[in-house]
């Protein structure tokens, strides 16, 4: 099994826990005046400094302007070198690949895109493989200098290990060692992931998990999926990736939302009222400070708002406060982007899904 190396210069694992935090805190919340991440982090000024003075000197971490204060000295921000390293994140479906390049905060820096014919392991890894080795030409003739610390895939699966692919409905593969097979074909450290758990780990770091330490995810498409983020850890257990969100949780003429055919208008907003439904079930027994709603049936709830809120409405207790609602456009390189958080957290020593 490879095992990311580049951390020959950032291995957070062997770092002090202050310097952990320190890196972590800007790498998910981007920069910050050196005064206010001592008080979020409770650090005096000396100990932050302390603490970032070999982080900024292995240019892990940038040292910026100081910006002039009305009152004191002037506020010297601070930022993580997002140049350190990059990440691949694939995507896998039952209908195409999409390959994604990101500097270290998960932002896209090059994608690519491939239609499926061939659902068997060897054809679909190896176009993966040449997706990855596409981007990463591209990436050396456009930054010579970012080394790719590894690639993340995502699949709808249960994942053993993030290496073996135990069982893939939708792909209709069984047992296949596809981290082992990509490694082979990219000589890249890789790890495979659930779809959905890396879903929810990029809202859990770059996104909804910025304002929430509890919230759900919950995906409408070709199948129906549920991810639980609490106090900023992602939940996880032998049944992830069995789809456990049901014909039985669903209830009787759940509509299609694959995509495969248009709803009309009047479709759309009963689909909207049942997909609020099922919401407010999963936040009564949740309690969530965010809702998260994304998948390819997404499209048909926007401009929807109303009858989705009636539907969660229909469920939660009259004197219930609000959902913060939050719909994501589908598509997947957003998908991907999960995958390459999946990457990054690996990368950094501070994954539960996969040992380095």
């Amino acid at each position: 099994m490879n095992t990311p190396t580049v951390p020959e210069r950032l291995a957070l694992d062997t770092l002090p826990p202050s310097a952990r935090r320190v890196y972590l805190e800007l790498l998910r919340y981007g920069p910050l005046p050196r005064t206010q991440l001592a008080e979020r982090l409770g650090l005096s000024a000396a100990s932050l400094t302390r603490v970032t003075a070999p982080l900024v000197e292995a240019e892990l971490m940038l040292q910026g302007t100081p910006v002039p204060s009305e009152v004191g000295r002037p506020a010297i921000p601070l930022s993580v070198n997002l140049a350190s390293f990059a990440l691949i994140g694939v995507s896998i479906t039952h209908e195409s690949l999409v390959a994604i390049v990101t500097d270290a905060r998960a932002n896209v820096l090059d994608s690519r895109t491939a239609h499926l014919t061939d659902l068997r392991p060897a054809a679909v890894l190896r176009e993966a493989g040449n997706l990855i080795g596409e981007l990463r030409d591209s990436l050396a003739e456009a930054h010579p200098a970012l080394p790719i610390a590894g690639v993340g895939v995502n699949i709808g699966a249960q994942i053993d290990g993030g290496r073996v692919v135990r069982e893939a409905p939708f792909l209709g593969w069984e047992n296949v060692r596809a981290a082992d097979r990509l490694e082979e074909l990219t000589g890249l450290p890789v790890l495979i992931v659930h779809d959905l758990t890396s879903l929810a780990e990029a809202e859990n770091w770059f996104g909804a998990g910025l304002e929430a330490s509890r919230f759900i995810v919950v995906t409408v498409g070709i199948g129906t999926g549920f991810a639980l983020v609490m106090d900023g850890c992602v939940i996880t257990d032998e049944n992830t990736g069995f789809g456990t969100i049901t014909d039985g949780i669903r209830g009787p003429e759940w509509p299609d939302l694959s995509g495969a055919t248009e709803l009309s208008a009047e479709e759309s907003a009963k689909a909207a009222r049942k997909v609020g439904r099922l919401v407010g079930t999963a936040a009564a027994f949740t309690m969530p400070q965010a809702v998260v709603i994304s998948g390819e049936g997404a499209r048909f709830l926007a401009g929807n708002e109303e009858e989705l809120d009636a539907g969660i409405a229909e469920i939660r207790h009259v004197s219930a406060s609000g959902l913060d609602i939050q719909l994501r456009e589908h598509n997947f390189a957003f998908w991907a982007r999960g995958a390459a958080t999946a990457a990054i957290q690996w990368f950094l020593g501070v994954s539960e899904g996969a040992a380095r």
